[in-house]
């Protein structure tokens, strides 16, 4: 396909994210999938002396400017050129990050109008509050460890980064979880038309195996996955 412009999916905790990601980790070849590099990112601002002092908003930090370069250097990582081995092809980048994410490890929304965030191809995986939240609670309550943070959602978020694209013409590309369930091939395969690529039968059949995009982020917790 000829356009090969970097995707951009957003989505929000507990909306089965990773398991609409793994069709595209069987394209190795084609596609450099990063997953949540802002975690890490969010952890930190939750482990920095701010946040144990109560300073919840990431611009009130006093030690942002720490920050700042950290946050550029993952659009630098994004940005890249990555190429399969096998054929020296350049790869297509695929981005997810949990929308939450971004507004916590980036003050305001503001940082969107960055040109090279503009020109990617932006895509959104919702689920029903219902199951999303319900999923989340029990993920904070069996497993993290830590009362269940409301804020932690992300589907004001995502609203928020759809309707700042929609206000610039640009015209986001929506998927929902439950339609991925009842119907995986077909969903993906309206996917990969509308972002420009071949759908292919790999993305469907894969074996149970560790995924090493996914160590660090909450996929440990996907025994909730899609309860």
């Amino acid at each position: 396909m000829s356009e090969r412009k970097p995707i951009f999916l957003f989505s929000h905790p507990r909306s089965t994210s990773h398991a609409f990601l793994r069709p595209f980790l069987q394209r190795s070849q084609e596609f450099h999938v990063f997953c949540e590099p802002f975690n890490e990112f969010v952890k930190e601002i939750e482990r920095s002396k701010d946040a144990k002092n109560g300073v919840a908003d990431p611009s009130k930090h006093s030690d942002l400017s720490l920050f700042t370069p950290k946050v550029l250097s993952i659009f630098d990582d994004v940005g890249k050129t990555y190429y399969d081995e096998s054929s020296n092809k350049p790869k297509r980048v695929l981005w997810h990050e949990h929308s939450v994410s971004l507004a916590m490890g980036i003050p305001e929304i503001s940082f969107l109008s960055n040109p090279q965030f503009l020109e990617m191809t932006h895509t959104f995986l919702i689920r029903n509050p219902e199951k999303s939240i319900r999923s989340l609670y029990k993920a904070f309550k069996f497993f993290i460890g830590k009362s269940f943070d409301k804020n932690r959602a992300g589907l004001i978020q995502s609203k928020q980064i759809f309707d700042f694209l929609k206000d610039l013409n640009k015209q986001p590309i929506v998927i929902d979880s439950d339609d991925v369930i009842n119907d995986p091939e077909g969903i993906l395969k309206k996917y990969c038309e509308l972002i420009g690529e071949e759908f292919k039968e790999e993305m469907i059949q894969w074996e149970a195996k560790p995924i090493n995009e996914f160590k660090g982020t909450n996929v440990t917790i996907s025994k909730f996955m899609v309860q």
